[in-house]
């Protein structure tokens, strides 16, 4: 099992990277009142053939040459039926693929959404000719709304003018603007 989702986040971004995905949308969404964690990875890649697709979550199946295992969407769906919740994954050849995944927010056996800012960051950095938008809302028990925080590379493209994500104090900066912004969405359940 992966500690953290923001490794599966990771692992199936990185999947929509290899399948040649242009656009890559992650979507984080904890909801504390409806007791859900979810999270969508959706991409405009070369999408899943049917046939694999009926067989992707079996750890034996992978497109890698290297290797003849994949692990993370079998970890990912073995996570997600432990938290009383469920992975759907849709996709069409040649439009692109979405992850879905769903899950007690609140289950023993969740893993933490873990480090996420340095996993988007170095998305971000890596691969800096596809476009990513990443959106996290959280909404506490007492909440009627959620609140939400998005970013989008080329919105970060915009205020740093041209200056690459790969300059250490960008890099670093980001990385910290990222997770300020998500720790101060929970920080207003506390006042």
């Amino acid at each position: 099992m992966m500690k953290e989702l923001a490794l599966h986040v990771l692992d199936i971004a990185e999947n929509s990277v290899r399948g040649e995905a242009k656009h890559i949308e992650i979507v984080i969404g904890e909801d504390l009142k409806t007791n859900r964690f979810t999270m969508d990875i959706n991409d405009d890649g070369k999408g899943i053939p049917e046939e694999m697709l009926k067989t992707i979550r079996n750890p034996f199946t992978t497109t890698r040459t290297h290797r003849k295992v994949g692990m993370g969407i079998p970890f990912l769906n073995d996570t997600c039926l432990m938290c009383g919740g469920r992975l759907d994954i849709e996709s069409e050849v040649g439009v692109g693929t979405r992850v879905h995944a769903d899950m007690e927010h609140e289950n023993i056996d969740r893993p933490p959404l873990g480090d996420i800012a340095s996993t988007l960051i170095n998305l971000f950095s890596s691969y800096p000719d596809i476009s990513f938008a990443y959106r996290h809302t959280y909404r506490a028990r007492d909440w009627e709304e959620a609140q939400e925080f998005s970013l989008t590379t080329e919105e970060l493209n915009e205020i740093l003018e041209g200056m690459p994500l790969t300059t250490p104090s960008v890099f670093i900066w980001v990385r910290d603007f990222i997770r300020d912004s998500i720790s101060g969405l929970k920080e207003l359940e506390e006042e």
